[in-house]
């Protein structure tokens, strides 16, 4: 759990299958933790990204960046004015300068910006795999 607003549990998840939020203290197994990031997975991030242009021509290496990039900046980050570098590279399909658009995520200046390059340069590997 993150300690703060929103409540995440499991893999990061906020809400309940029945779609009620996590409150302090509640404790999920790791069978169910698994459950939700599957069913958040298949009817909140898959129906989005797979709208991409040639995410079906994508390998499963470059599906699985942009679906753990999702998974921290959201669903609907295509197309987004705040997300226009990785959109872009992703129509045109630059594939060599997506990991490096990818990077470019990570708040910086922040207290947060150290984990996010690491996660970023993670799903850069990821992508060009």
């Amino acid at each position: 759990m993150s300690g703060g607003l929103p409540i995440t549990i499991g893999w990061g998840t906020t809400r309940k299958g029945d779609g009620s939020a996590f409150r302090l203290g509640d404790k999920i197994t790791q069978a169910q933790a698994d459950v939700l990031l599957i069913s958040q997975i298949e009817k909140e991030f898959l129906p989005k990204l797979s709208k991409i242009p040639y995410w079906s021509e994508m390998s499963d290496g470059k599906r699985g960046a942009l679906l753990s990039f999702a998974y921290n900046l959201g669903a609907g980050f295509y197309g987004s004015s705040d997300f226009s570098t990785i959109s872009t590279r992703l129509k045109n399909k630059e594939w060599t300068k997506v990991s490096d658009a990818l990077y470019l995520y990570r708040n910086p200046g922040s207290n947060v910006e150290a984990g996010l390059a690491r996660r970023r340069k993670a799903e850069g590997i990821v992508w060009n795999s």
